[in-house]
């Protein structure tokens, strides 16, 4: 009876040295100010923001000043980890003249919420055959507040799809979230006055602009997320290498998208694309605008009034076309390209394996009409699918 009770008394002093040290290594929640300053800025001020594995979210300034505040907040956090994730966290601010400099580096990617219940159903299921659905959906044409709708609501209309399929109410989720241990929350706004030049290189990074953008804006963005409302400089020059884009507006500037996963635009106006293996969806097409591609696949869904003129130059694309419902003019050379009509895909082999650029298609504007402009492709090894068809249904007499 003796040696019974030494063996329980041993047992129960291991359990609660166990308890004890397994309690030690959990602290108290606790919320970290990583980086909080503000610059003074004028016309003349340029500020570079170099991103890697950072979320943020950026805003425009109440006043002439670039405040920034990067805050990380640790719940049931076993010390281990939180230690290691402050070690590899490098953050740097500095202005020399009228440039400043700010920088934030992670070994990896913080989001605003790290590990989160729908983070972790996303890691744990494979996408692909997760969201795939059983039958293709026809393309139909997305009305531009559609578009918009989507840009908006993209990360909540991606994460309720993984719910659904899982069948996963936001009741079990919010539960979990309370629950579980090692939950990281970081938090970085950056305030911008519009007046100054903004040169930006970001690597793996998620960014959103809750607010219009009108400043000059250079970046370099590779595998990352960018969110804008409007972006309405003609002098911006954006670099985009994979990852996703999404803007309710683009009205003037440059933009190269290379292997960009999804480029999801509303209105685009005054603007020239360059861009290689990339999905492009736009929902209307408005003045002045060029596209140069190799190799991607494109949704042009409405026009503008008065959009004039609108020229692509493309090869080995897939075009998805809806044709103005107004009075325009369509003009189409190059060589080697198919016209699939309508649902039923109706093909229309516009020209033969012939390397000499001819003309493919014309249709003239009703001259008894005003017209709103002049659609001209020039594509080659190309395949346009005609969604409506324009002959049909435009310029009737």
């Amino acid at each position: 009876m003796k040696n019974q009770f030494k063996i329980l008394l041993l047992i129960l002093i291991t359990s609660t040295v166990a308890y004890a040290q397994k309690t030690s290594e959990i602290e108290m929640d606790e919320k970290h100010t990583i980086y909080k300053e503000n610059f003074t800025t004028n016309d003349n001020t340029t500020l570079v923001l170099n991103l890697k594995n950072t979320s943020a979210q950026v805003f425009e300034s109440p006043d002439d000043n670039v405040y920034i505040e990067y805050t990380i907040e640790f719940k049931n956090t076993r010390r281990k980890l939180k230690e290691r994730q402050l070690k590899h966290l490098i953050v740097s601010g500095k202005k020399e003249g009228n440039k400043i400099t700010y920088s934030s580096k992670t070994r990896n990617t913080i989001r605003h919420s790290v590990y989160d219940f729908d983070e972790l159903l996303i890691d744990r299921f494979e996408k692909k055959n997760l969201l795939k659905d059983s039958l293709p959906k026809p393309i139909i044409r997305k009305s531009l507040d559609s578009v918009i709708n989507e840009i908006t609501n993209s990360e909540l209309l991606f994460r309720n799809k993984i719910r659904g399929a899982l069948k996963i109410t936001s009741r079990q989720t919010e539960r979990w979230n309370r629950s579980v241990d090692n939950l990281i929350i970081s938090k970085m706004v950056i305030k911008i006055p519009e007046n100054i030049h903004v040169r930006a290189t970001l690597e793996n990074s998620n960014l959103v602009f809750i607010d219009d953008f009108y400043n000059r804006a250079t970046m370099n963005i590779r595998n990352s997320k960018l969110r804008f409302k409007v972006l309405g400089n003609p002098l911006n020059i954006f670099d985009v290498d994979n990852g996703y884009f999404r803007a309710n507006a683009i009205i003037g500037g440059q933009y190269s998208f290379a292997n960009t996963r999804h480029a999801l635009i509303g209105q685009l106006k005054n603007t020239e694309i360059h861009s290689e293996f990339t999905k492009v969806e736009i929902g209307e097409i408005g003045l002045g605008n060029k596209i140069i591609d190799f190799n991607s696949e494109y949704f042009f869904y409405n026009w503008t009034e008065g959009f004039q003129r609108f020229d692509l130059f493309s090869e080995y694309s897939k075009i998805h076309f809806f044709y103005p419902d107004l009075n325009h003019g369509l003009e189409v050379i190059g060589y080697n390209t198919r016209n699939l009509v309508g649902d039923d895909g109706f093909e229309v082999t516009m020209q033969p394996k012939r390397k000499e650029r001819n003309r493919l298609m014309s249709k003239p504007s009703n001259p008894k009409e005003k017209s709103t402009g002049l659609i001209y492709f020039d594509i080659v090894n190309g395949i346009i699918y005609s969604h409506n068809d324009s002959i049909k249904t435009i310029n009737k007499d």
